[in-house]
């Protein structure tokens, strides 16, 4: 029963996760009402709770079970932020946002029935052999080009639109969710505790240590800069349900954790990501625009400013974030690098004072 343990630390990585987010996004309520110092404490805490505290969490988690199986409990995610947001954050709970969580979370749960719950021995000949197939270099192929299209789609999309809110979710949820890397690690990890390090004399181990670093960091400012211009109902929700799919993805295709399983397992997984792709749909599709009725044509006005107008002290609204800026940020001021002060609800309130 060693994957309930492997569950049940992912899922306290998730808790703290989400309250990280939700920190994040009551830092920038707290800034935007004029409680800086407020407001920083809480985007450090959010910060720290989403950069080492839980991913701490999921490392021991998978260690301990396949990633095929810990995905769908991520799902557990969604339901935590639908019930506590609309307390906590004060946001509307509508009708899609809640069709939605439900969606997402019911067929991730319904997936677990399809998968095996058996845990793959990893060894260095099995690394080895698993990521030297062409079927991993199709994915990272096809995952590089998915980034690189949310890049486009966010350069096209104006600022406070639904489309580019849901590319900044989308984004940082498939990079989190590529959880393979830290899956292998982990196990590889487990077994150099246990005294056999040998495999940690070769390059791969290494290698596939570093890319667990990177999904684990990289998404971060995506996160952090959605949970700051949009609400959490929705932006959980795209993070978690994008989380997911890459997670179950890349633990059928680059872990090959179901390959020999039944035509009708397959099918049954396959139908459950279909299912969360189709409840993020909805959620997109009935997500209001963030600009009031009463604010449209300012609001109008302001998204189709050129970036050369804009003020050097708010250019960082437009700026694609990326790991090396991030990197960077954290050094001088995180807290006033991942500020969105440009946000068209907040300057539409300072239009009407």
């Amino acid at each position: 029963m060693r994957w309930l343990m492997g569950v049940a630390l992912v899922l306290i990585g998730l808790a703290i996760g989400t309250a990280g987010m939700h920190f994040i996004r009551i830092s920038e309520l707290k800034k935007n009402s004029g409680n800086l110092l407020e407001g920083r404490f809480f985007f450090l805490a959010g910060m720290a709770m989403n950069i080492l505290v839980g991913p701490a969490f999921d490392v021991a988690g998978y260690a301990f079970a396949p990633a095929a199986v810990i995905a769908p409990f991520t799902g557990f995610n969604i339901v935590i932020n639908t019930l506590v947001a609309p307390f906590m954050l004060g946001e509307e709970l509508t009708c899609r946002r809640c069709a939605s969580a439900v969606i997402v979370f019911i067929t991730a749960t319904l997936s677990i029935f399809f998968k095996n719950a058996h845990t793959e021995v990893w060894s260095l000949e099995r690394t080895e052999d698993v990521l030297g197939r062409p079927r991993v270099v199709i994915y990272g192929t096809i995952f590089a080009m998915w980034f690189l299209l949310n890049v486009w789609i966010r350069a096209r999309s104006p600022h406070g639109s639904v489309i580019r809110g849901f590319s900044l979710g989308a984004t940082a949820g498939s990079l989190a969710g590529n959880m393979w890397c830290t899956r292998v690690a982990a196990a590889l990890a487990a077994d150099c505790v246990s005294g056999d390090c040998a495999a940690w004399s070769h390059w791969i181990p290494w290698v596939v240590l570093a890319g667990a670093v990177f999904f684990a960091v990289a998404n971060v400012p995506y996160m952090a800069k959605g949970m700051q211009k949009y609400e959490a109902l929705f932006m959980v929700t795209v993070f978690q349900g994008s989380n997911i799919l890459s997670n179950s993805l890349s633990a059928l295709i680059v872990l090959q954790e179901m390959d020999g399983e039944p035509w009708w397992k397959l099918l049954g997984y396959s139908s459950c990501i279909m299912g969360m792709m189709f409840g993020l749909v909805i959620l997109v599709h009935g997500e209001e625009a963030p600009c009031p009725d009463t604010f449209e044509v300012d609001c109008t006005r302001m998204m189709s400013l050129d970036l050369e107008a804009q003020d050097d002290t708010t250019s960082s609204e437009s700026d694609e974030p990326d790991i090396i800026d991030f990197l960077h940020a954290v050094a001088k001021d995180p807290f006033t690098h991942l500020s969105s002060s440009t946000l068209c609800r907040q300057d539409s309130s300072e239009e009407e004072v």
